[in-house]
């Protein structure tokens, strides 16, 4: 696995910013399986960015830009995504156990088969968003806002769903036992199959539950 210093960064980062803007003879930041581990990339521009497989734990990544970045398998646990973009961004099979992603916004956005895991997604948006088979055992979903996004056959159990918003979202064979839905509001949600043994109900609105 690669391994790169600050100042490495700066160079690749510097790079990729005019391969962006299509200069000649610039470079894509291509960091597949490469060592991140406590990386500080606060605001970093790393639309269209390839991080497959990269070890990105513990790293912060608070308000970076990832559109369209493929970060498919990377290990992001712990990692710092608040107020990240991650519009169109390929997150399939990652570990984000115990990440940050509150105020996210996520749209389009690819995470089949990741685990979020106790991971921190209050106050973020998610609009045509992939999380089918994800787990999100115990993460914290308050206050976050779903539209038409699919969290089919995903673990939801002990997640904090309160005050969050559903519209047109398909929980269809997911398993949201235990989860607390207080005051979760929710529009033509899909629930077929799903499991809600001992989940928190109070003040939720499961409108035209199909």
């Amino acid at each position: 696995m690669s391994q790169f210093n600050t100042e490495d960064l700066r160079l690749i980062l510097e790079e990729h910013a005019l391969w962006l803007l299509k200069n000649e003879g610039s470079k894509q930041a291509v960091l597949r399986g490469a060592d991140l581990s406590g990386a500080i990339l606060v605001g970093a521009n790393l639309e269209r960015a390839d991080l497959a497989g990269a070890n990105l734990s513990n790293s912060n990544l608070t308000a970076a830009n990832l559109n369209v970045a493929v970060l498919s398998g990377v290990n992001l646990t712990n990692a710092n995504l608040s107020d990240a973009k991650l519009e169109g961004t390929f997150l399939d099979n990652a570990d984000l156990t115990g990440a940050n992603l509150a105020k996210c916004m996520m749209a389009y956005t690819g995470l089949k088969g990741a685990n979020l895991s106790g991971a921190i997604l209050s106050g973020a948006t998610a609009h045509n968003a992939n999380f089918t088979e994800t787990i999100l055992k115990g993460a914290d979903l308050s206050r976050a806002r779903f539209n038409k996004s699919i969290l089919v056959n995903s673990n939801l159990d002990d997640a904090d769903l309160s005050g969050a918003v559903f519209y047109y979202v398909s929980f269809s064979g997911a398993s949201l036992k235990g989860a607390d839905l207080t005051g979760t509001h929710f529009r033509d949600p899909v629930l077929t199959g799903a499991d809600l043994a001992g989940a928190i109900l109070k003040g939720s609105n499961l409108k035209n539950r199909r």
